[in-house]
């Protein structure tokens, strides 16, 4: 692992502890168990929009859980939407796809830690083709910063990421944990072009602690050289909203053609 050396980004805090390690890597592997909707403001990165979507710059996310999302501009104006709960379950879709045997976060249940974190996670649905920029996919659900178990002590290179340092604080109101993480040799990026946690740097990720998501991703730099990455943000306006499933579809379900028997 070649990382290269940098000044403290907290200094003044002591180094993280074991405990300290375990409890972010376990919020890094919540997200989908800590909410059952999540209304966000993301700013898109100039290099990473869809531009033939006009999804670029600030824009307004609802999800509910795996199954639906609906995209607004600032301005209110909807952008995006799209849902699966509506689609059919026929026998040429189980012999298709094995999203068919995949449960989602609410039907299977993880291994928690004390505090109802989670310290190990079983296989779950994903959000499959629901997101229309890829890299959502790594701010709604961090899970590669810590894998979906701990990691043998056994192994030479164990976590994923290395933890320099880590801090409690507050971010944009709301209570964080923060760490300048570095990519290790087992570490796998849930979207290959776009990873956390690019190699060869210290990154600094912040993990908002009642949802799990990642709020900031910022590539530190010693020398104010362009970072290798761009930052990426997200704000939580509304977490556990209930949203009907209207917000989500193209036709309301009371316009769909009936079929006669």
């Amino acid at each position: 692992m070649d990382v290269p050396s940098a000044p403290l980004y907290f200094p003044g805090h002591p180094v993280p502890d074991s405990a300290t390690r375990r409890r972010y890597r376990a919020l890094a592997r919540s997200a989908p168990w800590l909410s059952t909707s999540i209304n966000l403001e993301i700013q898109v990165p100039t290099q990473l929009a869809q531009q033939q979507l006009n999804l670029a710059g600030t824009v307004t996310v609802k999800i509910r859980g795996r199954e639906a999302i609906a995209v607004h501009s600032a301005e209110g104006e909807l952008l995006f939407q799209k849902e699966t709960f509506s689609a059919q379950r026929s026998r040429g879709y189980v012999a298709s796809t094995n999203a068919s045997w995949q449960l989602p976060s609410e039907l299977s249940t993880p291994v928690f830690t004390a505090d109802q974190l989670v310290l190990r996670r079983p296989e779950i649905s994903g959000f499959g083709t629901l997101l229309p920029i890829e890299y959502w996919q790594a701010i709604l659900d961090p899970v590669e910063l810590a894998g979906a178990e701990p990691a043998s002590l056994d192994l030479a290179f164990d976590h994923p990421t290395y933890i320099h340092e880590a801090v409690e604080l507050i971010h944009e109101g709301r209570p964080a944990l923060a760490a300048v993480l570095s990519a290790g040799h087992t570490y796998q990026p849930a979207v290959a072009h776009c990873p956390l946690v690019p190699e060869n740097t210290r990154t600094l990720v912040v993990l908002d602690q009642h949802t799990g998501i990642c709020l900031l991703r910022k590539v530190i730099t010693e020398d104010g050289s362009a970072p290798v990455a761009p930052d990426l943000t997200a704000r939580v306006i509304a977490q556990d909203e209930y949203y009907i499933n209207s917000q989500f579809q193209k036709v309301h379900w009371l316009d769909q053609p009936t079929v006669n028997p």
